[in-house]
Protein backbone atom coordinates (compact mmCIF):
# COMPACT_ATOMS: atom_id res chain seq x y z
CA UNK A 1 0.00 0.00 0.00
CA UNK A 2 2.70 2.49 0.95
CA UNK A 3 4.77 1.55 -2.07
CA UNK A 4 2.06 2.87 -4.43
CA UNK A 5 1.86 6.13 -2.51
CA UNK A 6 5.60 6.60 -2.53
CA UNK A 7 6.07 5.96 -6.24
CA UNK A 8 2.87 7.64 -7.35
CA UNK A 9 1.96 7.84 -11.00
CA UNK A 10 4.36 8.70 -13.80
CA UNK A 11 6.89 5.97 -12.89
CA UNK A 12 8.59 7.72 -9.99
CA UNK A 13 8.77 11.17 -11.60
CA UNK A 14 7.28 13.34 -8.88
CA UNK A 15 8.31 16.89 -9.76
CA UNK A 16 7.17 19.05 -12.65
CA UNK A 17 7.55 22.66 -13.68
CA UNK A 18 4.88 24.69 -15.39
CA UNK A 19 4.93 27.97 -17.20
CA UNK A 20 2.26 29.85 -19.10
CA UNK A 21 -0.34 32.58 -19.01
CA UNK A 22 -3.43 32.95 -16.85
CA UNK A 23 -6.02 35.62 -16.17
CA UNK A 24 -5.01 36.04 -12.52
CA UNK A 25 -1.57 34.43 -12.73
CA UNK A 26 -0.34 36.52 -15.65
CA UNK A 27 2.85 35.14 -17.17
CA UNK A 28 3.73 32.64 -14.51
CA UNK A 29 6.07 29.82 -13.57
CA UNK A 30 5.71 27.26 -10.84
CA UNK A 31 6.99 24.05 -9.33
CA UNK A 32 4.75 21.14 -8.31
CA UNK A 33 5.35 17.91 -6.40
CA UNK A 34 3.30 14.67 -6.51
CA UNK A 35 2.88 13.68 -2.86
CA UNK A 36 0.52 10.80 -3.70
CA UNK A 37 -0.63 8.92 -6.78
CA UNK A 38 -3.26 11.45 -7.90
CA UNK A 39 -2.42 14.59 -5.93
CA UNK A 40 0.21 17.27 -6.16
CA UNK A 41 0.90 20.59 -4.53
CA UNK A 42 2.80 23.55 -5.88
CA UNK A 43 3.92 27.13 -5.62
CA UNK A 44 4.30 29.76 -8.31
CA UNK A 45 4.83 33.40 -9.12
CA UNK A 46 3.64 35.60 -11.97
CA UNK A 47 3.08 39.05 -13.43
CA UNK A 48 1.36 40.70 -16.41
CA UNK A 49 4.51 42.78 -17.12
CA UNK A 50 2.28 45.61 -18.39
CA UNK A 51 1.44 43.58 -21.52
CA UNK A 52 -1.88 42.94 -23.26
CA UNK A 53 -4.63 42.12 -22.76
CA UNK A 54 -4.81 43.71 -19.29
CA UNK A 55 -1.87 46.11 -19.34
CA UNK A 56 -2.20 46.26 -15.55
CA UNK A 57 0.62 48.31 -14.05
CA UNK A 58 2.79 46.56 -11.49
CA UNK A 59 0.76 43.34 -11.31
CA UNK A 60 2.28 40.64 -9.10
CA UNK A 61 0.89 37.27 -7.95
CA UNK A 62 2.13 34.57 -5.61
CA UNK A 63 0.09 31.36 -5.50
CA UNK A 64 -0.13 28.01 -3.76
CA UNK A 65 -2.06 25.28 -5.49
CA UNK A 66 -3.36 21.77 -5.03
CA UNK A 67 -4.34 19.45 -7.89
CA UNK A 68 -6.36 16.25 -7.92
CA UNK A 69 -5.85 14.15 -11.08
CA UNK A 70 -8.52 11.78 -12.41
CA UNK A 71 -9.55 9.94 -15.59
CA UNK A 72 -7.33 7.97 -17.94
CA UNK A 73 -3.56 8.35 -17.92
CA UNK A 74 -1.99 10.19 -20.84
CA UNK A 75 1.39 9.31 -22.40
CA UNK A 76 3.13 11.35 -19.69
CA UNK A 77 1.88 8.80 -17.17
CA UNK A 78 -0.39 11.29 -15.34
CA UNK A 79 -4.16 11.23 -15.25
CA UNK A 80 -5.25 13.76 -17.85
CA UNK A 81 -8.10 15.54 -16.03
CA UNK A 82 -7.41 17.81 -13.06
CA UNK A 83 -9.35 19.58 -10.38
CA UNK A 84 -7.22 22.57 -9.31
CA UNK A 85 -7.54 24.79 -6.24
CA UNK A 86 -5.39 27.90 -5.92
CA UNK A 87 -4.86 30.41 -3.12
CA UNK A 88 -3.53 33.56 -4.78
CA UNK A 89 -2.19 36.72 -3.18
CA UNK A 90 -1.95 39.43 -5.79
CA UNK A 91 -1.33 43.14 -6.03
CA UNK A 92 -2.00 45.47 -8.89
CA UNK A 93 -2.13 49.15 -9.63
CA UNK A 94 0.17 52.11 -9.62
CA UNK A 95 2.05 53.15 -6.47
CA UNK A 96 -0.55 55.86 -5.75
CA UNK A 97 -3.52 53.44 -6.04
CA UNK A 98 -2.55 49.82 -5.23
CA UNK A 99 -4.92 46.89 -4.57
CA UNK A 100 -3.95 43.90 -2.37
CA UNK A 101 -6.24 40.94 -2.92
CA UNK A 102 -6.56 37.31 -1.82
CA UNK A 103 -8.34 34.95 -4.22
CA UNK A 104 -9.46 31.34 -4.19
CA UNK A 105 -9.45 29.83 -7.67
CA UNK A 106 -11.33 26.60 -8.35
CA UNK A 107 -10.60 25.22 -11.82
CA UNK A 108 -11.29 22.13 -13.86
CA UNK A 109 -8.75 21.31 -16.54
CA UNK A 110 -7.03 18.87 -18.82
CA UNK A 111 -3.42 18.02 -19.57
CA UNK A 112 -2.78 17.22 -23.22
CA UNK A 113 0.45 15.24 -23.58
CA UNK A 114 2.77 16.41 -26.36
CA UNK A 115 5.67 14.10 -25.46
CA UNK A 116 6.43 11.85 -22.48
CA UNK A 117 7.85 14.86 -20.62
CA UNK A 118 6.01 17.85 -22.10
CA UNK A 119 2.30 18.60 -21.90
CA UNK A 120 -0.13 21.45 -22.45
CA UNK A 121 -2.46 22.30 -19.56
CA UNK A 122 -5.80 24.09 -19.96
CA UNK A 123 -7.85 25.19 -16.93
CA UNK A 124 -10.99 27.25 -16.38
CA UNK A 125 -13.20 28.13 -13.42
CA UNK A 126 -14.25 30.89 -11.02
CA UNK A 127 -12.08 32.88 -8.62
CA UNK A 128 -13.54 34.18 -5.35
CA UNK A 129 -11.91 37.46 -4.31
CA UNK A 130 -11.38 39.27 -1.02
CA UNK A 131 -9.86 42.76 -0.99
CA UNK A 132 -7.31 42.90 1.83
CA UNK A 133 -6.24 46.52 1.41
CA UNK A 134 -6.25 49.43 -1.02
CA UNK A 135 -3.37 51.91 -0.74
CA UNK A 136 -4.54 55.25 -2.13
CA UNK A 137 -2.75 58.53 -2.19
CA UNK A 138 -4.89 61.18 -0.44
CA UNK A 139 -5.45 63.01 -3.75
CA UNK A 140 -6.81 59.91 -5.52
CA UNK A 141 -10.60 59.65 -5.74
CA UNK A 142 -11.97 56.62 -3.86
CA UNK A 143 -13.67 54.81 -6.69
CA UNK A 144 -13.53 51.36 -8.20
CA UNK A 145 -13.88 47.91 -6.73
CA UNK A 146 -13.01 44.30 -7.39
CA UNK A 147 -15.84 41.92 -8.21
CA UNK A 148 -16.24 39.19 -5.56
CA UNK A 149 -16.33 36.47 -8.26
CA UNK A 150 -14.42 36.65 -11.55
CA UNK A 151 -13.56 34.12 -14.27
CA UNK A 152 -10.19 32.43 -13.96
CA UNK A 153 -8.22 30.34 -16.42
CA UNK A 154 -4.75 29.29 -17.46
CA UNK A 155 -2.91 27.92 -20.47
CA UNK A 156 0.46 26.47 -19.58
CA UNK A 157 3.25 24.14 -20.58
CA UNK A 158 3.94 21.36 -18.09
CA UNK A 159 7.31 19.61 -18.03
CA UNK A 160 7.78 16.44 -15.94
CA UNK A 161 11.29 16.01 -14.56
Amino acid sequence: MFCGLLHGQNEGRKIFVKSGYGYFNGFHTGLNYFYSENRNAGIGIGSHFKLSPLKTPNHFVLYLEHNFHFGKENKQGVKAWIFNQQIMYWEQGASYHRWKIMSLGVNIGRIIAITENLGLGLEIGPAFNLVLDVDRHPTVEQSGWIWPILPNGRLQFIYLL
